[in-house]
Parts: structure tokens; C-alpha cells; sequence
């Protein structure tokens, strides 16, 4: 998992290319702003919703700097070099804490983009492909064999699950374990019940259900170890509408 810290070569190869671009293609329009996207996307890289954040900020700190030096340059005009010198530097350094204080929210993105992927599972003699989010915050395990919690969006699965296991599991209130005796019998031995804590400490139990194989594609491809699907009911509010909440244990294979 990457930060949003960029190399020494991005920032020195992005100030190489902008004085080239001057000096050969000159100041006109079309030359700055082309200068200025290819210097932001050797600097903090391709990704899409990275670039726009980090160039905004640039774009930002730049106008915030050289409009307020040219409103200020007529009034120190007669001033000595070294009160420009210190004003100058002081109207630098402001639009530079600027970006530091919006940095945050360009380091957040790239992170979550970082923990996004898809997952290939096999489970029930079938085979099906659904976005994943790594999430640090589950750290939910099946309590007998210490395997992973993996929670998924019911909408999603209905097609996958055999429809006297479904039945059961959408009628299953999570409030009581008196009705785990309803498990239809040929899908006793692959479920599980698993106790969960909310936010608000409570407790709640859930059948996870083992599946026979999953993989997750990020920037690489990976086999998971053995491991339990939820499935949850409200899912309008997984991170980035993915259909899966992986657990934190998959952001270290």
C-alpha cells in the first residue's frame, strides 16, 4: 500500500519538463496549460481523481501567490530589497500552507484507491466477479477457526445461493441462535454462526458461509486463504458502492 510521497525524479523530471516546454514552444495559451498537465501528471502521477485534487491545490497555491506579489508590486515599488524579499517570501509560504492543509485529502484518495479491487469467489459450483474494498475496520473472524470475515451485499448474491438457503438466510434476524436448527440440512456443514459488534457495542450474530475459493485482483492477482461471507442486506453504504468489504488481513498477503 503506497502513500501520495512523491520521488525526487517526479519532481525534478516535472520542473525539467516545464522549462523545456517554455523554452521550445513558448508562452502562449495553449503551451501553458499543456506544460502544466503534463508537469501534474509526471509529478503526482495518472491516476484520475489523484490528479485532479493535486492539481487543483497546485493551481490554487500558484494564483494565490503570483496574483497577490502582482496587486502588492506596485506598492513596493520604492521599497528596499529586502522588505521585497521578505514579502515575497511570506506570500510564498501562505499559498504553500495552503496545499499542506488540503495535501490530506489528496494522500486520503490515493489510499482508498489503494484498498479497491476485484474479487473472483467460487462458491456453490459457481463462479462470479464483484468489486472489493479492503477495509481496515473489519476485523471480524469466525470464532472456531480464526478465518476471515468477508461481508458482501445480499442483492448481489441472490442469484448465486440456492434458493432454500436464501430463504433462510434473508428471514434470519440475527437477534436470537434458536433458529439455527431451521438450516436446511445440506448446507449445515459449510455455514457458521458468527457473533458481530456494531458501533454502538452491541452485539448481533450472522451465518457466514464458507466458500471453496477466492482471489483478489488489485494491482497484482492473489489466492486468499480460506475464509466466511456475510451477507448484508444494506449495502448502500459500503465504501466507494463496491460489493464486497474485504478483511484488513487482505491488505498485508
Amino acid at each position: 500500500m503506497g502513500s501520495f510521497h512523491q520521488k525526487a525524479w517526479r519532481l525534478w523530471g516535472s520542473a525539467l519538463m516545464g522549462g523545456v516546454s517554455i523554452v521550445l514552444f513558448g508562452g502562449s495559451f495553449i503551451s501553458i496549460v499543456g506544460t502544466f498537465i503534463l508537469m501534474t501528471a509526471l509529478a503526482f502521477g495518472f491516476n484520475r481523481s489523484n490528479w485532479i485534487l493535486a492539481a487543483t491545490n497546485t493551481l490554487i497555491g500558484a494564483l494565490f501567490a503570483g496574483g497577490l506579489l502582482t496587486v502588492i508590486q506596485p506598492l513596493l515599488a520604492k521599497a528596499s530589497w529586502y522588505v521585497v524579499l521578505i514579502i515575497a517570501g511570506t506570500v510564498l509560504a501562505l499559498s504553500l500552507i495552503g496545499i499542506q492543509k488540503n495535501w490530506f485529502r489528496v494522500n486520503l484518495t490515493a489510499l482508498k484507491d489503494s484498498y479497491m479491487g476485484q474479487v473472483t469467489i467460487r462458491l456453490f459450483q459457481q463462479e462470479f466477479q464483484l468489486t472489493s474494498y479492503s477495509d481496515t475496520g473489519n476485523l471480524c473472524i469466525e470464532p472456531l477457526s480464526g478465518n476471515p470475515v468477508h461481508f458482501i451485499s445480499a442483492e448481489k448474491m441472490k442469484s448465486y445461493i440456492p434458493l432454500e438457503l436464501w430463504q433462510y438466510l434473508y428471514s434470519f434476524e440475527g437477534t436470537s441462535t434458536e433458529s439455527l436448527k431451521d438450516i436446511p440440512l445440506p448446507f449445515q456443514s459449510q455455514v457458521r454462526l458468527i457473533r458481530l459488534q456494531t458501533v454502538q457495542n452491541q452485539s448481533t450474530w450472522a451465518i457466514g458461509i464458507k466458500v471453496d475459493y477466492i482471489r483478489l485482483k488489485t494491482t497484482s492477482e492473489q489466492s486468499l486463504g480460506p475464509c466466511y461471507i456475510v451477507l448484508t442486506k444494506n449495502s448502500k453504504h459500503f465504501p466507494r458502492q463496491t460489493d464486497v468489504i474485504l478483511h484488513a488481513s487482505t491488505l498485508f498477503n
